[in-house]
């Protein structure tokens, strides 16, 4: 059994849909459904099971007890890890035998020193494959790693449309901003 733990609902619920569109219709995509959980904000809810109804992917609150989880898929990490809470819940769910994989930007972290697992071994990925080539660029800006990031690049030759600025003013504190 798989538990799948995005920070945000809707990356959940995406995921779901995602998997469940390519997988067959019918047993499979039920079995596939059955062993993957899900858990996602507000954490305290704790996982939610999933099933397939009328091509529609839903939700079942609590999931059955897994005897143990063979893998444990947490995205967005760096925002889980920093919070005891959440942290506290996620390691609740992993068994002796349960595998982890942590998906985490430290460039999207508000803390730089978080609490991963220990043992835990970095595997730095430089390559792109959902962004243009200028979404890419124009993310380096803000980056952490130094000349490392220039060695992030883009999986397709897709330039992509050209990138807009949106420029807000920032409210002062006396407008209670």
């Amino acid at each position: 059994r798989l538990e799948y733990q995005p920070w945000p609902q809707a990356l959940a619920l995406f995921a779901a849909a995602w998997l469940a569109r390519r997988c067959p219709a019918g047993a499979r995509r039920r079995r596939l459904l059955g062993r993957i959980d899900l858990l996602h904000e507000p954490i305290g809810r704790g996982p939610c099971s999933l099933r397939a109804v009328r091509g529609r992917v839903e939700r079942r609150w609590p999931a059955a007890a897994a005897e143990e989880y063979s893998l444990l898929l947490v995205d967005e990490a760096h925002h889980l890890y920093d919070n005891a809470a959440s942290r506290a819940a996620i390691e609740r769910l992993v068994g002796p035998r349960t595998r982890r994989l942590l998906l985490s930007d430290v460039s999207q972290a508000v803390a730089r020193s978080i609490a991963y697992p220990a043992g835990a071994a970095d595997v730095h990925f430089s390559e792109v494959v959902r962004c243009s080539r200028r979404i890419v660029a124009g993310a380096m800006a803000f980056q952490l790693g130094g000349e490392a990031k220039l060695l992030t690049r883009c999986h397709h030759e897709s330039t992509g449309p050209p990138l807009r600025s949106f420029l807000f003013d920032a409210e002062r504190e006396e407008d209670g901003g």
